[in-house]
């Protein structure tokens, strides 16, 4: 049975009302809410055996970029593998997910293109592509991503002010600053809580080093941050960024006291990057930061060997080697020298980038930070492969002339 969402887009279902119930959930997952995992389980509730709903639950747990979870991803992409009744849009969708769980994501994000590319309101496939590109090649692969998509939106239409947002970081990861702040605060216009594009604006302060501003500006949305998930954490992190271009160490370490510690309990990848990044630029100014490192040392040992994104793997490497602990950085230099021979989209990046960063980190913590600064500058002008955004990487810049 097919029916369509108010998008024109048909679902493959037994039960009429669950197109409308995924976009709700699809708002959700575009808002960052805690609401999307509940929501779409109502979804799967009316209609257990709805391909999209239950591809959707895998990607989410996909975006979780945790191995932990590949099992249940696993069940998701079997539940849907051999169905004859999925139609075009859920069979590129079938094909594209097949790709992900498998760790080739330069396949992946072809295919979602191809998806945005024929069925351009299909904010599910343009979100996952975003995301892709982030941990790709960045800026100028998300513009065009999005090029084709926006001419078929109107500002009327539901998931517009998302869709800008996404535009709005696009723009400046690209370094198209003026673009960025454009949408970003036409996306907030439509939409204050959307966290995305005030993360998005928020980082075109960051690489214009309009410091003064970033402060207040975050502040200025933060009330509107009800039921965000951990990428709230994020912000909190970008805040105390502003703070440090306005030289006020104190003010980042108790944005990191008061905000980013408790997180990380939650075991999720960017809280501890977010700490580890943060802890590691106070200290090259000069800021003690005491027995801060220590709270990230067993959820590091415990992660040590992911081997989803190189990006987050190189964090959890951080406090095994500013701590000392050469059992757990050993282990992971051996994880990522294993992890060169995968033939993978990271075991690639490992290959490329993934390695000599690791080795650069564990010389630079260890006392040797000529030499560990010498290796990472050798393949400085590569390391965007890792992924995320320019603000992020930037931690290794600051590490390559500190330590040189």
């Amino acid at each position: 049975m097919a029916n369509k969402d108010e998008f024109d887009l048909s679902y493959t279902t037994t039960d009429g009302d669950t197109p409308a119930l995924f976009c709700d959930a699809l708002e959700s997952y575009l808002a960052s809410s805690t609401e999307v995992m509940p929501k779409l389980e109502t979804v799967l509730e009316k209609d257990p055996t709805m391909p999209m709903a239950i591809m959707f639950r895998g990607y989410l747990m996909k975006l979780a970029a945790d191995p932990r979870f590949r099992a249940p991803i696993n069940t998701c992409y079997e539940a849907v593998a051999n169905r004859e009744d999925l139609n075009e849009r859920e069979q590129m969708h079938r094909h594209a997910f097949d790709y992900w769980q498998h760790d080739r994501l330069e396949d992946a994000v072809k295919l979602f293109d191809a998806i945005c590319e024929a069925y351009p309101r299909d904010m599910l496939a343009a979100r996952v592509s975003h995301y892709l590109h982030f941990y790709g090649s960045g800026g100028q692969q998300m513009v065009d991503s999005l090029q084709h998509i926006i001419n078929h939106w109107q500002p009327g239409d539901r998931f517009y002010g998302f869709l800008k947002g996404m535009q709005s970081f696009a723009h400046e990861e690209l370094g198209d600053y003026a673009a960025a702040e454009a949408a970003g605060r036409e996306a907030l216009d439509i939409n204050p809580a959307d966290i995305w594009a005030t993360h998005a604006v928020t980082h075109v302060l960051q690489m214009q080093s309009r410091f003064e501003e970033g402060v207040p500006f975050i502040e200025s949305f933060s009330n509107q941050w009800h039921g965000i998930n951990n990428f709230a954490n994020h912000m909190h992190w970008h805040k105390a960024l502003q703070h440090i271009g306005l030289d006020q160490l104190d003010e980042a370490l108790t944005i990191y006291d008061a905000l980013l510690v408790e997180p990380l309990e939650d075991d999720f990848y960017l809280d501890v990057c977010n700490a580890a990044s943060l802890l590691w630029r106070l200290e090259m100014l000069g800021k003690n930061v005491g027995h801060r490192w220590e709270p990230l040392l067993e959820l590091s040992r415990n992660r040590i060997e992911d081997d989803e994104l190189v990006f987050p793997t190189l964090h959890y490497l951080m406090a095994p080697a500013v701590l000392g602990d050469a059992e757990a950085v050993e282990k992971g230099l051996q994880h990522f020298q294993r992890w060169t021979n995968d033939d993978t989209t990271q075991g690639s990046v490992a290959r490329q980038v993934g390695l000599p960063m690791a080795q650069a980190i564990q010389e630079i913590a260890s006392g040797h930070g000529a030499e560990g600064s010498a290796r990472m500058a050798a393949i400085q002008d590569h390391i965007y492969l890792i992924g995320g955004s320019h603000a992020q990487r930037d931690l290794f810049s600051q590490l390559i002339s500190h330590y040189h």
